[in-house]
C-alpha cells in the first residue's frame, strides 16, 4: 500500500448491532465539512434517545477540518479541533440502519458499491421529507423496516444534482457559507431525529 499525503485513519465500517438502537451514518465527499457537522448536530439534537451516529467520506481519510469550519464551530458550541476525516469502507457499510448522504452523487456511489443497501440510502434532505410522509411504526427496527418499505423508490431520485436534495459544500468558502450549511443541516436533522425517535416530550 503506497503511503499517501495524509496520516492513516481507520475506515468506517458496519457497526455492531445494539438491540433497540438505530445506527445512522452520514456521508459526504471527504468527511471534512458536511458529514462531521451533521454527526455532531444530530448527536446534540438526539440527547439520550436510542440513536447512534457516525460519519465518513468517499475519499481517503486523515484530513483535518478547514480552519473556517473549525472557527465557525465555536460559534455554535462545537469543537472540531481534533477532527480527522475517515473513509467509508465501501465493502462493509450496509449494516447501518440509515445512510444519509449530503448529495445525490455520494448516494449513487454508495448504491453502486452495495446495491442491496439501496433502501437505506437517501440524501439527508430526501430522508427528512420521506420520514415525514412515512412515519416509523413504534415497534419496528429501522433498517429492516426501510428494506421493506423503501425499496421501490424511483431510481430517478438519485440522478443528477438537485439543490432540493443536496447540501451545499462550504469547502474553501468563507464563514457565511459554513453558517448557511449549519442552518440547513439543523433544520433537516431535527425532522430526521424526531422521526426516528420521538422525544418523550412529544408524546
Amino acid at each position: 500500500m503506497t503511503a499517501g499525503p495524509y496520516p492513516y485513519s481507520y475506515p468506517i465500517s458496519s457497526p455492531h448491532p445494539e438491540p433497540g438502537v438505530t445506527q445512522i451514518l452520514f456521508v459526504c465527499r471527504a468527511n471534512q465539512c458536511r458529514s462531521p457537522y451533521a454527526e455532531a448536530i444530530a448527536r446534540r439534537l438526539a440527547g439520550d434517545r436510542p440513536l447512534r451516529f457516525a460519519s465518513g467520506g468517499l475519499l481517503s481519510g486523515g484530513r483535518p477540518m478547514p480552519e473556517a469550519g473549525r472557527r465557525v464551530a465555536g460559534e455554535v458550541g462545537l469543537d472540531f479541533s481534533k477532527h480527522v476525516s475517515r473513509e467509508v469502507d465501501l465493502h462493509d457499510f450496509g449494516q447501518f440502519d440509515v445512510i444519509l448522504t449530503m448529495a445525490r452523487e455520494q448516494a449513487r456511489e454508495l448504491v453502486a458499491a452495495d446495491p442491496d443497501a439501496r433502501p437505506r440510502i437517501f440524501t439527508l434532505k430526501q430522508f427528512a421529507r420521506w420520514i415525514g410522509a412515512n412515519p416509523r411504526p413504534d415497534d419496528s427496527a429501522v433498517g429492516p423496516w426501510l428494506d421493506a418499505v423503501a425499496a421501490d423508490r424511483p431510481a430517478a431520485d438519485l440522478l443528477g444534482d438537485d439543490g432540493a436534495d443536496d447540501v451545499a459544500d462550504p469547502l474553501r468558502l468563507p464563514p457565511d457559507a459554513w453558517r448557511r450549511m449549519i442552518r440547513e443541516l439543523a433544520a433537516n436533522l431535527k425532522i430526521v431525529v424526531d422521526g426516528l425517535a420521538p422525544s418523550r416530550d412529544d408524546g
